[in-house]
């Protein structure tokens, strides 16, 4: 069969193009919460890529660019609309504008680049090498938003499938982005056979059918042999506390958070935990130089209890009459003594710092003091090797790798998602912090403000998870675990090789020296 494109004429005319773009966006969007129908993501794709076939990649970027817009809408517009409307206090077309210039930076602009790329995509010789290469660009895609403008990998594809442990286990070989590939390759061995019926149809098709079949496998053997292997635990206390937001910097009511706080775990060390986990900014005061809060922690836990990990600020001085702040985490002893600091590493765009690119350019609303980077992957050692991620932190892979390779046994994420309100970034948020826990094979316990608290196992399956705003503390067993996975020692070495493998394609399928024959 000859393709549509070697005649110059698209295969589906315009309107069936900007149904099939749309319905992308629409499948894609809907396999996360608020709607979660997770089963879209194995097709999510697949009209799209069918829609341009034929087409050039002006039309195909512009295809890409309405199936990205769709998806954003869905998923990513409703909680920076919130967000921008509750945290940073704008108004409502203020925070609409901003919501959709988000989406667009961190959202469409992928799916038009995407568009843009399969063209030429389509032009490469067999079918599985062509969906491979549809898959590779997926994936290098994926990776160049977590990268670029200050990375926001949200809702990436493999996302989706944050409950379904037994389909995500290959991420400890090749990270979040091995599941995605596998899922963009089943779109484009989908959009195949959507465009012709034929034999080259059914070896992709057959090839995506092999590779899922192997990505279920693989995922159902983890967790048979994580589940069969003795490793020892540790009982964590999360504390929960529930309180508005505006409190911690309202001098009149920070105190009343530090209260809850204390009130809360003395509630809960009854019950002799190792570790008592409180949530990031749980206190607004310096730490360092106040002995009073230190003891009130340290009478809240006992003589000999367990040691508080919490979040607050940091400042140093460093002389010359300039000061920086950050936003760290605090593991104070039963004696009061401050045993270890960690100074968050990725900050938060606006609420942190004021990002350099069209957004920051466009809105400059700065609730924060202007925090300062930490430089360090800190372990705390007491009561057992451990590495801190804080708040968005956990969205980012390369953050947790180092902690593993420097011996942390489980990972912990401290977060304050109070500010999400009741979206579905709640359960987006919780559904990255999974894909940490596979990657590294490590427990990783969450405490928040408001939720989602809970654990993590080393194999994505959710251990506890307890209810959202609600001022509560629980117990949880976090096992303990060691060695390395393939993906702690090499990291994103294969998004790296398709965004190689996706260049290749792209220069061969433009030089117009291919078969066009399918």
């Amino acid at each position: 069969m000859t393709s549509p494109r070697a005649a110059g004429t698209a295969l589906f005319p315009l309107r069936a193009a900007l149904f099939l773009a749309a319905l992308s966006g629409l499948l894609h969007g809907a396999s996360f919460v608020p709607v979660g129908a997770w089963p879209f993501a194995f097709v999510a794709l697949a009209p799209l890529v069918a829609a341009t076939c034929g087409r050039g990649p002006g039309a195909s970027m512009l295809l890409g660019w309405l199936a990205g817009t769709v998806a954003a809408s869905i998923a990513a517009v409703p909680w920076l609309a919130s967000a921008a409307r509750d945290y940073f206090h704008q108004g409502p077309l203020a925070s609409i504008g901003f919501a959709l210039v988000g989406s667009q930076v961190f959202g469409a602009l992928q799916f038009a680049a995407f568009g843009f790329l399969l063209p030429a995509l389509w032009r490469l010789r067999g079918p599985v090498v062509r969906c491979a290469a549809i898959a590779a660009a997926w994936t290098a895609l994926e990776l160049a938003r977590a990268r670029a403008f200050g990375g926001m990998p949200w809702d990436l594809l493999a996302h989706a499938l944050a409950a379904q442990p037994a389909w995500i286990g290959v991420a400890d070989l090749g990270g979040t982005y091995f599941v995605s590939f596998v899922l963009a390759f089943a779109s484009a061995a989908l959009a195949r056979a959507l465009v012709a019926l034929d034999g080259n149809a059914l070896r992709a098709l057959a090839a995506a059918a092999a590779a899922l079949a192997a990505m279920r496998a693989y995922g159902g053997a983890r967790l048979a042999a994580v589940a069969a292997e003795p490793v020892p635990s540790m009982r964590v206390a999360l504390v929960q506390g529930n309180v508005p937001g505006r409190w911690k910097t309202d001098p009149v009511r920070a105190g009343d958070v530090f209260a809850a706080y204390l009130e809360t775990t003395r509630a809960i060390v009854a019950r002799h935990p190792a570790l008592v986990l409180w949530p990031e900014n749980a206190v607004s005061f310096l730490l360092a130089p106040n002995e009073r809060l230190r003891s009130e922690i340290a009478a809240a836990v006992g003589p000999g209890g367990p040691p508080v990990l919490l979040g607050g600020p940091r400042v140093d001085t460093g002389g010359g009459g300039h000061a920086r702040f950050f936003n760290s985490a605090w593991l104070v002893t039963s004696g009061g003594e401050v045993a270890s600091v960690y100074d968050k590493r990725q900050l938060v765009p606006f609420s942190e710092y004021r990002p350099d690119n069209l957004l920051g350019r466009l809105w400059d609303f700065h609730p924060s003091p202007g925090y300062t980077p930490g430089a360090e992957a800190t372990i705390f050692d007491d009561p057992a090797p451990f590495g801190v991620l804080i708040c968005f932190e956990a969205i980012y892979p390369e953050l947790a790798l180092p902690l593993v390779r420097r011996g942390a046994k489980f990972l912990v994420n401290l977060t304050n998602d109070e500010w999400f309100g009741a979206t579905g970034a709640l359960e987006q948020h919780f559904a990255m912090t999974v894909f940490r826990a596979v990657e590294t094979r490590r427990a990783l316990a969450r405490v928040t403000n408001t939720g989602v608290t809970g654990v993590v196992g080393p194999t994505g399956e959710v251990l506890a998870r307890f209810p959202t705003h609600v001022r509560d503390a629980w117990i949880a067993e976090l096992p303990l675990r060691e060695g390395e996975t393939l993906y702690v020692r090499t990291g994103d070495l294969l998004a790296w090789a398709c965004a190689v493998a996706t260049i290749a394609a792209f220069l061969l399928g433009s030089s117009g020296r291919l078969d066009r024959r399918h």
